[in-house]
């Protein structure tokens, strides 16, 4: 009798098949999802659907895709929280979203200022959200403007943003955050996260693409307040982040106007809390090599001086991006975007348990030393400029 209900129960597992399995002609492929809330304080959720058939047409040449149309289609729902907005998505199509292709989630300003606690929430228990989504907060207009944006070069919107910000991570111009990322900083104490932002341009109250610009300051899980090029550059200094980016600088040694572009090819800095009796206190250092590649001026590369006269102008140009950036997150928005707390903690963790209950009016006020050192390696393959006779 053990032996008979032994075989029942293996014959019953290997015929159960596939409990979760579905057939791809009932899956809406998801490429983009973007959540808000409007004036009701209703939650809002905006998706970019592929459609295969018109994909599959306009991929073939031959003018099939101006027939067969735009290869997506934009859906909104709308709910008393997300996982109702998202469950109403049911009442208006034939197929199931399937987000497990996405890449992107979208955060709508009203959001983003309101609080994102219970997006995360929502897409932290969902187990079809990528943890390694990236967060994107939009400005400039509304999560339909972005998902219908007329100038693109890929097919459809949403691998035209995945594709700006592979770039952006790569050459560490713009911040780029995932929801990893996010929430761990989330729960790491006294640090406040910041999320890079894409702005929406318009040209006559059209929207016509997208750009990257800066990035939006969090306070816990609300945006306090939004950040230049200038000042989310000087977070990334600081945070270890800049790598093969540009630098650009609008005066020449002999302090004529000019514009002088570098690359920057390697880059560290380091963070060191200084405790004197009760005044707190942290140098920044920062290092880095750079190749020149471009100048308008005609600055012959074979003296020294002019190249210490670079380094020099590089290395202003940079602290000025570490000090705009702290005069934004610290004095501005009183957030501790870097982790200045954390590396007091980590070095002398008996001062941060007397500072930690009083570190949000004690961090506006502390004094944070910034030295920049430059080194130019390469004036690309001349050193003398082009002189026309």
């Amino acid at each position: 009798m053990k032996r008979v209900l032994i075989l029942f129960v293996i014959l019953s597992l290997l015929l159960t098949g596939c409990w979760d399995k579905r057939e791809i002609n009932e899956l809406a492929f998801v490429q983009g999802i973007g959540m808000d809330i409007d004036k009701d304080k209703m939650c809002n959720i905006t998706v970019q659907v592929l459609k295969p058939a018109n994909l599959a047409t306009s991929s073939g040449g031959g003018g099939g895709g101006a027939a067969a149309g735009k290869p997506y289609e934009v859906y909104s729902s709308r709910g008393v929280d997300f996982a109702k907005a998202f469950s109403n998505f049911n009442t208006e199509l034939s197929r199931t979203l399937f987000l497990q292709h996405n890449e992107i989630i979208f955060i709508g300003e009203n959001l983003a200022r309101s609080g994102i606690y219970s997006m995360l929430d929502f897409v932290t228990r969902n187990p079809e959200f990528r943890r390694t989504s990236y967060l994107v907060v939009v400005s400039g207009g509304t999560l339909d403007d972005l998902m219908k944006l007329s100038k693109s070069v890929e097919k459809y919107p949403y691998r035209e943003i995945l594709g700006m910000i592979q770039n952006q991570k790569n050459t560490s111009s713009a911040y780029v955050c995932d929801i990893n990322h996010f929430v761990e900083t989330l729960e790491t104490e006294k640090v406040q996260p910041i999320v890079g932002r894409l702005e929406i341009v318009k040209k006559d109250g059209e929207p016509q693409h997208a750009r990257f610009v800066g990035a939006a300051a969090f306070k816990y899980d609300k945006m306090v307040g939004l950040l230049s090029e200038q000042e989310t550059k000087g977070i990334m200094w600081m945070d270890n982040l800049i790598k093969n980016t540009s630098l650009v600088i609008d005066k020449g040694p002999k302090g004529d106007k000019t514009h002088i572009s570098f690359t920057i090819i390697k880059a560290n800095s380091s963070i060191t809390p200084k405790v004197n009796g009760e005044d707190v206190s942290f140098d920044v250092k920062i290092n880095f090599d750079s190749n020149m590649i471009e100048q308008n001026s005609r600055y012959a590369l074979t003296d020294l001086k002019m190249i210490k006269g670079l380094e020099d102008l590089q290395q202003e140009k940079v602290k000025g991006e570490v000090l705009d950036a702290l005069n934004a997150v610290q004095k501005k928005y009183k957030v501790d975007s870097v982790g200045f707390g954390q590396k007091l903690q980590e070095k002398y963790p008996k001062v941060w348990e007397k500072l930690k209950d009083r570190w949000d009016e004690t961090y506006p006020n502390v004094k944070v030393n910034v030295s920049v050192k430059a080194t130019l390696k390469r004036s690309g393959l001349t050193s003398k400029p082009i002189e026309p006779r």
